[in-house]
C-alpha cells in the first residue's frame, strides 16, 4: 500500500490513507512524504475520488469509487511495459535489486517494491518516466472476495519467477494450485515478451514442461486455433556465463541468482550487459532483507524478514557461511497460524539449522482474526532441538542471557521481530 500510494503522489495524486496505530517500517518515507494517517475507524474523507484497500480488510461502504490495492496497481500501470518480479522468495530483493539498477544506470524506470527502505533511493515507491516499470507481483488473493492472485490483474512484457513454491495454504490448497497461478501468468506473458527462469526449481522445470507449450532453443512457441506466441524464454543459475561477472554489496548465493536475474531484465529492457553488470553494484540492500543492525557488545545484530520454511533454510545458511566462526542465534516470529500449522514440519527443519533457536508468538494477521487454530509458541518450539517459546514481555532478556560476545543474532519473520533489535541496542 505505502509503495503504490508514493508513485501515485509521483504521479500528482494527492494521497492520504488510514492504518492501525502500530508501528511500522513505512512510517518513516510516509511521514517524510507528507501522507497523513488517520486511524481505521474514523471517518472518510469527504472530498475523496479513490480509495484503494487492502486485501487485509474487507472493503469500506461508501458511494466514492472503490478499488482493491491490485485493480489500483494494474490501472497505473496500464500503459507501462511491465517487469514483474514473481516468486514466493526472493521477488522483494529481486525488484528493489532492479529498482537501483535503472537507477544507477540513469533510466528513470517507475519501480513497486514490498519494503520500507531502498538503500541509495529516495522511496520503495516511484512513477517514473521510462516505458518501463518494475513491479513485485504477488500471488496473495486480490481480496477476501476475489482469490485470484494479485498478479493475474498484470500482463507483464519481461517475467522473473525466482522460484514457485506452496504457501498461503489458506488461498492455494496445494503445490499443484500453486503450480497453476504462475503457469497462467507465464501464459499471460504476450508474443515477443520475456520469461527469466531458473530451471533448477522443480515447479518451475514443471511448468516449462507441462503447459501444453514446447521448448524451443530460447524460445517458448505456443499455437491454438486462434493464435501464435513466441515467448522468449532466458534460464539462468550459477552455471549461466554472466553469474561469476557478478561483483555485489550483499552476500550469499540466492542474492546472486537474485541479482542475475536482475541484470538479464536490465539487458531484456534495453541496458547493454556492461551497463547492466555495472549498475548491479549499486544495490545495498533493502529495508528486512539481510538488513544490519550493527553490534552491540560483541553481538552482531540481523534482521530479515524471511517467512517460508525455503526462504529461513536459505538465509542461515546464507549467513553460516559469510559468518563462519560466528554462532548463529535465530529469532522467529512465524507470519500466519494457516501457514505455520500447513508447514510446521517443514518450518520446524528449516530453524533446527541455527545454532540456538528462539520462537516468538505466532503472527496473527488481520484476515485471521476469529479462526480456529491449533498450534502455539510452545508446542512450535517443541519440535526444534534445544529453541525456547518466548513472550514479547521476556524475549528481549532471555535472547541477551543467552547470547555471547561473538554471537550473530538473526531475527526473522514477516511481522514485528524486528523491533526486538531496538531493545539489543539498550544493553
Amino acid at each position: 500500500m505505502c509503495s503504490l500510494a508514493l508513485a501515485m503522489q509521483d504521479a500528482g495524486w494527492t494521497v492520504r490513507g488510514s492504518d492501525t496505530d502500530e508501528s511500522f517500517i513505512t512510517d518513516a518515507i510516509l511521514t517524510t512524504r507528507g501522507i497523513n494517517i488517520c486511524q481505521l475507524t474514523d471517518d472518510l474523507p469527504s472530498d475523496l475520488d479513490l480509495i484503494v484497500y487492502s486485501a487485509a480488510y474487507q472493503a469500506p461502504t461508501t458511494s466514492v469509487r472503490t478499488i482493491s490495492l491490485a485493480e489500483a496497481l494494474a490501472e497505473f500501470v496500464h500503459d507501462k511495459k511491465i517487469i514483474a518480479v514473481a516468486g514466493v522468495g526472493g521477488k522483494t530483493t529481486t525488484t528493489a535489486m532492479l529498482a537501483a539498477l535503472f537507477h544507477s544506470a540513469g533510466r528513470d524506470v517507475g519501480y513497486y517494491v514490498g519494503t520500507g527502505s531502498i538503500s541509495g533511493l529516495d522511496a520503495p515507491g516511484h512513477a517514473g518516466s521510462d516505458p518501463y516499470f518494475v513491479i513485485e507481483a504477488d500471488e496473495y488473493a486480490i481480496s477476501k472476495t476475489d482469490k485470484r492472485p494479485k498478479f493475474a490483474l498484470l500482463t507483464p512484457q519481461i517475467l522473473i519467477t525466482t522460484n514457485i513454491i506452496h504457501d498461503h495454504p489458506d488461498i492455494y490448497q496445494d503445490e499443484s494450485a500453486t503450480a497453476r497461478v504462475f503457469a497462467d501468468l507465464v501464459a499471460s506473458i504476450p508474443s515477443g515478451g520475456t520469461w527469466i527462469a531458473n530451471p533448477a526449481d522443480p515447479l518451475t522445470a514443471q511448468i516449462l514442461s507441462l503447459q501444453g507449450e514446447t521448448l524451443k532453443g530460447t524460445s517458448l512457441a505456443s499455437t491454438s486455433d486462434s493464435e501464435s506466441r513466441q515467448v522468449k524464454v532466458i534460464q539462468y543459475g550459477s552455471d549461466h556465463p554472466l553469474y561469476s561477472r557478478l561483483e555485489l554489496s550483499v552476500f550469499g548465493d540466492q542474492n546472486k541468482l537474485d541479482a542475475l536475474a536482475g541484470v538479464l531484465a536490465g539487458i531484456e529492457s534495453g541496458l547493454s550487459e556492461t551497463d547492466a553488470l555495472a549498475a548491479i553494484k549499486a544495490y545495498k540492500g533493502a529495508g528486512r532483507r539481510q538488513e544490519s543492525h550493527g553490534e552491540v557488545a560483541g553481538r552482531l545484530l540481523y534482521d530479515d524478514y524471511g517467512h517460508h520454511p525455503r526462504e529461513i533454510e536459505l538465509t542461515v545458511q546464507s549467513f553460516k557461511e559469510h559468518f563462519p566462526g560466528r554462532r548463529l542465534i535465530l529469532v522467529f516470529e512465524s507470519h500466519t497460524y494457516s501457514r505455520t500449522e500447513a508447514l510446521l514440519q517443514e518450518f520446524a527443519r528449516s530453524i533446527a539449522l541455527a545454532d540456538l533457536a528462539f520462537i516468538m508468538p505466532i503472527f496473527e494477521s488481520a484476515r485471521e482474526k476469529g479462526v480456529a487454530h491449533t498450534v502455539t509458541t510452545k508446542s512450535f518450539a517443541g519440535l526444534i532441538p534445544g529453541a525456547t517459546a518466548l513472550t514479547w514481555d521476556n524475549a528481549t532478556d532471555v535472547i541477551w542471557s543467552a547470547s555471547k560476545p561473538g554471537d550473530l543474532i538473526l531475527t526473522m519473520g514477516a511481522g514485528f521481530v524486528y523491533k526486538l533489535h531496538e531493545q539489543f541496542k539498550l544493553k
